[in-house]
């Protein structure tokens, strides 16, 4: 071994030591020791051992920054400029990178963390922000608003709204009240019409008007003073068929200036053939106003007996 020792310098005691100094000798060795090892001295349980500088023998007892900072489940240990703690987020948050922030990190809403009801729909509120949009009403469709979607009842384009239902039964005239001015056309569909009488012809009269209503079969001409209901026509239906249904539309029913056109197709049974067939009439109503009503009956006098009118809004 070299004397003094290569990489710290200690005097070792030689063997003349041995005779002559060897106390003193042991003292300049351990001297030496002790302070050289000076710097591994205190410290508390659970530090570490850690370099000051590139100098010999520069240690100091430090604190480990890697196991302090996390403290609730779900903690997440980060940087910033030092080791740091980033807490757990709110439920359905996701984690998501974020410059504004001293770790870079956040806890982001995502599309869980705001959908809510059925239906819901996702949509960008602005730039990497999600927003909800609630579920629309019955009918509405799906628009755009000020530049973010939205819920709409449609203007125009065809949707139809169920107005009423009524039953055909026990009487021999039946009248169809209040029926909504928030739309455009009507439509209305009459289905399984019986009576108690043999035949019949039916009889739909707009509004309370007795005024003439121009009404004639498809490819006829329209007189000037034609009925004052609307009919498809053909005379002698059988009461008891089945197979009596009609389909009417009246177009721009709450027009209070203008009269208003129709068409009608059906399929009815005459009395005195076996199988049914088609009917039909169109023209327009001699009536003005706006149609809120409407009085079914037919011309045999009898009562109506099955059958059922629904009446629909269409835009």
């Amino acid at each position: 071994m070299a004397n003094p020792t290569t990489n710290f310098g200690w005097v070792m005691p030689t063997s003349a030591s041995l005779v002559t100094n060897l106390p003193a000798d042991f003292n300049v060795f351990g001297q030496a020791v002790d302070t050289s090892m000076q710097y591994l001295l205190g410290g508390t349980t659970g530090q570490v051992l850690s370099k000051t500088s590139g100098t010999n023998m520069a240690f100091t007892w430090t604190t480990p920054t890697d196991q302090t900072p996390l403290t609730t489940k779900g903690d997440l240990f980060t940087f910033s400029t030092v080791d740091a703690r980033l807490a757990v987020g709110t439920n359905k948050y996701v984690l998501g990178a974020d410059s504004t922030q001293s770790t870079g990190l956040a806890w982001q809403t995502s599309p869980q963390s705001i959908m809510t009801t059925t239906g819901d729909t996702l949509y960008a509120s602005a730039a990497n922000t999600p927003a909800r949009l609630g579920i629309g009403s019955t009918n509405q469709v799906l628009t755009v608003a000020g530049g973010v979607p939205t819920w709409a009842t449609p203007a125009s384009g065809g949707s139809m709204t169920l107005l009423s239902t009524t039953s055909l039964t026990g009487a021999a005239t039946i009248t169809i009240s209040s029926i909504s001015q928030s739309y455009t056309n009507l439509y209305i569909l009459i289905t399984g019409l019986t009576v108690t009488t043999g035949t019949y012809t039916l009889k739909l009269r707009p509004g309370a008007s007795n005024a003439n209503n121009y009404s004639n079969l498809s490819g006829g001409t329209i007189a000037a003073s034609g009925p004052d209901y609307i009919s498809p026509g053909n005379a002698g239906h059988s009461a008891s068929s089945a197979v009596n249904d009609y389909a009417l539309t009246i177009y721009n029913y709450t027009d209070t200036t203008a009269r208003k056109p129709f068409h009608m197709v059906g399929i009815a049974k005459m009395a005195s053939q076996v199988e049914p067939f088609g009917v039909s009439a169109l023209g327009a109503t001699n009536v003005t106003a706006a149609l809120s009503s409407f009085e079914l009956s037919n011309d045999s006098g009898g009562n109506f007996t099955a059958g059922t009118v629904k009446i629909y809004g269409v835009n």
